[in-house]
């Protein structure tokens, strides 16, 4: 009798289970890999995507197509709406690897491109985003002879100038958050479609103060920025500071990063970097010395300490804290912080670089 009780009750909840209502099977749905947002005249928003497909020209063969289509809208939605009106598919969004954004947008709301995105349950938290100088649809439709996709290349091209120390570490999990957190704004790398070459280029850094787009860098300044923030950072630099006023290319690896807060007459940020450096030419022939060495190490000292000089400058001026400093200054004088509004007083405030350059060697020749 127990055992008839326990096979009722276990055909009552068999009732009771859900199905699989809403599994999405793999062969109806679109992979998109590459996102792009314009801002257009009028109100109007244009997505871009590419979704790499298979086609078959004979059986089990095929070849890897990348077809980049486009639909326009009010909004970041209503686009995806009619983008979706020309997919014959579902579109995913899981394995979209960069995200690109038109200056014009970002310069009105970063924060309104985003939300779209964020509030897809399978949008992933590891992509990279970037800000495009011209429309992000031409960094998409680019023809890349020796990548057979776009996101590939995209991809790749971000990461190895993050390796380079060119453009700096990003948490694209966190950047909406960090549009919401006074005393630390974002910064992210800039793309230009160069279509002659069929090619892109990172072309510096954009500069937020929250949700909007305040300025940017250049390439040299871009550099300096990452060497300033407390990422690691290496890579290599050309200066015009040797014999014969012949250009010099070091490698370096930054030592040390500290930032000191004194909050007496006025605010000052002292951020204290050590370089070590590595001598990889001598194009003069000339052979080099200690003095010359010691020479070098205070010239290149003085080339960077004035970039760092005109990078903190543009960085006030765009009113857009990516060193962190305010949060430095919440964590360390939470009293004074608290008196403070950060967005007038940063802008105000003195932060002096002091960069202190070893060249460890200068080559097997000398």
């Amino acid at each position: 009798m127990r055992t008839k009780r326990r096979v009722i009750v276990m055909l009552t909840l068999t009732l009771l289970l859900n199905g699989c209502w809403d599994q999405r099977q793999l062969k109806n749905v679109r992979m998109v890999q590459t996102v792009g947002v314009d801002l257009l005249g009028e109100h109007k928003v244009r997505l871009s995507v590419s979704i790499p497909t298979i086609k078959t020209a004979i059986e089990n063969q095929g070849n890897v197509v990348t077809p980049k289509v486009n639909g326009i809208g009010h909004s970041v939605q209503e686009a995806s709406l009619q983008l979706q009106k020309m997919v014959s598919q579902h579109m995913d969004l899981r394995e979209t690897r960069v995200l690109l954004v038109n200056k014009a947008f970002a310069e009105k709301s970063l924060y309104e491109t985003l939300d779209y995105f964020y509030r897809e349950a399978q949008f992933p938290i590891s992509i990279l985003i970037a800000i495009t100088d011209g429309q992000a649809q031409d960094v998409i439709e680019l023809d890349v002879e020796d990548r057979s996709l776009i996101s590939q290349y995209l991809y790749d091209l971000l990461e190895s100038n993050k390796e380079e120390g060119i453009i700096p570490e990003e948490s694209p999990f966190l950047i909406s958050s960090i549009m919401m957190t006074p005393g630390f704004d974002n910064v992210l790398p800039v793309i230009a479609a160069l279509q002659q070459k069929e090619r892109a280029k990172i072309n510096g850094l954009a500069l937020f103060h929250g949700k909007q787009m305040t300025g940017k860098l250049d390439m040299n300044h871009a550099r300096t920025f990452v060497m300033l923030t407390r990422h690691m950072s290496y890579g290599t630099m050309t200066e015009q500071i040797g014999p014969e006023q012949s250009y010099l290319t070091f490698t370096y690896k930054r030592a040390k990063q500290k930032v000191k807060l004194t909050i007496k007459e006025q605010i000052t940020a002292d951020i204290f970097i050590t370089l070590n450096c590595f001598l990889v030419d001598n194009p003069t022939g000339t052979t080099l010395d200690k003095a010359m060495i010691a020479d070098f190490s205070r010239s290149l000292e003085k080339v960077l300490t004035a970039r760092a000089e005109e990078t903190i400058r543009q960085l006030q001026q765009a009113n857009c804290d990516g060193l962190g400093i305010g949060l430095q200054m919440k964590a360390l004088h939470q009293k004074t912080w608290k008196t403070l509004d950060w967005n007038k007083e940063y802008p105000q405030i003195n932060i002096k670089p002091h960069i202190q350059v070893n060249i460890k060697n200068h080559g097997l020749l000398n």
